[in-house]
């Protein structure tokens, strides 16, 4: 298959990172739609409390749309090492990485650093009307300067986990990690023969049943390794491939509506008995979430009509922006979303009312915050990266 860029990517990656911030939304504002307890619901008839349990729930699963990321970035990463035919392309790739992710964390952070000093986060006024835990955890302690580089240089790729500036940075260690991951499995699989698909397999299934995150960049691989064999025949036989990947969307979608915090009553415990029977240490909705994701990915190749959406200029605009989305959407949920809801809230007496206005306003703002980073900052760290690599290498 020789298309140089898969472009729909793109857009399904801005897509991902729009909808984990709808997740985060949720938890913070509506945690009934998240844990399914009663007693957190902010709507007639409780529609919050089902909704943590319903099927349209996969467009605000946060896990879901953290392996869309992951797995996309497998992918993206195998696809070039298996196009590699330049000397040193490969070595420049892989010094690229670590300075290409954490550079745009740095500045992040460095920002909420100073917010941290002048107190401009309001999670805690606005979780005494939500009653979400989860929103009042953060942003209480001022950090020092060498915390601050301590976190970006090493902690958030090496220890993981840290919450210091932004509750999404938990997973900036194994965003990390996952891409040697990939570029160890294509570097396995550059001669394409195709009974490695095997070993491929093998790999997804070891990292399935230990519930890691390393699973995702596993499945991008092969993914990758599937494009470069059959992508051909994805386009010349349609009528087989066509009604497959409506099949294949249809699993996705079930499976990765999955619920992360709350036992499933409904449906979905015939799938929660069928998880913790297969191996007794699989955590259902990470092990679902994952085969969703995959089967999504590869319904969307045998589906050139809902290629042609995702490439479309705001999803391939909001893909661009995707990492600036990733990185600032904590930040401004904590500070200024808080804020407008608070104050809308003591305004307008309706609680509804004041999170819809809080949530369409925040998310106009992230967007053009996102849009500014990834202009002035992200492309900048991207054109030092390069410079930097070249004298490293020259």
């Amino acid at each position: 298959m020789e298309q140089k860029r898969i472009v729909w990517m793109d857009g399904l990656k801005g897509l991902s990172c729009i909808f984990i911030f709808l997740h985060h939304f949720i938890m913070g504002f509506y945690p009934a739609a998240y844990s399914g307890d009663y007693n957190l619901s902010h709507m007639r008839s409780q529609a919050d409390v089902a909704f943590a349990q319903s099927p349209l729930a996969f467009f605000a699963i946060g896990d879901l749309w953290v392996s869309v990321f992951c797995m996309i970035s497998g992918f993206v990463i195998a696809y070039q090492v298996f196009r590699m035919t330049q000397e040193g392309q490969l070595s420049k790739a892989l010094l690229k990485r670590y300075p290409r992710l954490m550079l745009p964390v740095f500045f992040v952070s460095a920002f909420v650093f100073v917010m941290l000093q002048f107190g401009w986060f309001y999670n805690s006024q606005a979780a005494a009307l939500t009653h979400s835990e989860w929103l009042d955890l953060f942003y209480h302690d001022k950090s020092g300067i060498i915390e601050l580089f301590t976190d970006c240089l090493i902690d958030d790729w090496f220890v993981g986990l840290r919450t210091i500036y932004s509750n999404a940075f938990w997973m900036l260690k194994d965003l990390f990690l996952g891409s040697f991951v990939a570029y160890i499995l294509a570097i396995m699989g550059k001669s394409l023969k195709k009974n490695l698909v095997f070993v491929y397999i093998f790999v997804c299934i070891l990292y399935l049943s230990i519930n890691s995150r390393m699973a995702d960049f596993s499945f991008g691989v092969l993914l990758a390794f599937l494009f470069m064999q059959y992508g051909n025949l994805f386009v010349q036989k349609k009528k087989i491939f066509v009604p497959l990947g409506i099949v294949l969307l249809v699993v996705g979608f079930f499976l990765g509506a999955y619920p992360v915090a709350v036992e499933p009553t409904n449906g979905y415990r015939y799938l929660a008995g069928i998880g913790n029977f297969l191996y007794h240490r699989l955590t259902p909705y990470l092990f679902y979430h994952k085969l969703a994701v995959f089967a999504l990915l590869l319904g969307i190749f045998m589906l050139h009509g809902l290629q042609k959406v995702l490439e479309t200029k705001i999803c391939l605009f909001l893909g661009k922006i995707s990492y600036a989305v990733y990185l600032l959407h904590i930040p401004v949920l904590f500070s200024l979303t808080a804020l407008l809801f608070v104050k809308l809230y003591g305004v307008l007496l309706q609680y509804n009312l004041a999170a819809l206005l809080a949530l369409l306003i925040s998310l106009v703002v992230i967007v053009a915050l996102s849009w500014l980073f990834y202009h002035f900052i992200e492309k900048r760290c991207v054109r030092f990266t390069n410079w930097l690599v070249d004298k490293i290498l020259k």
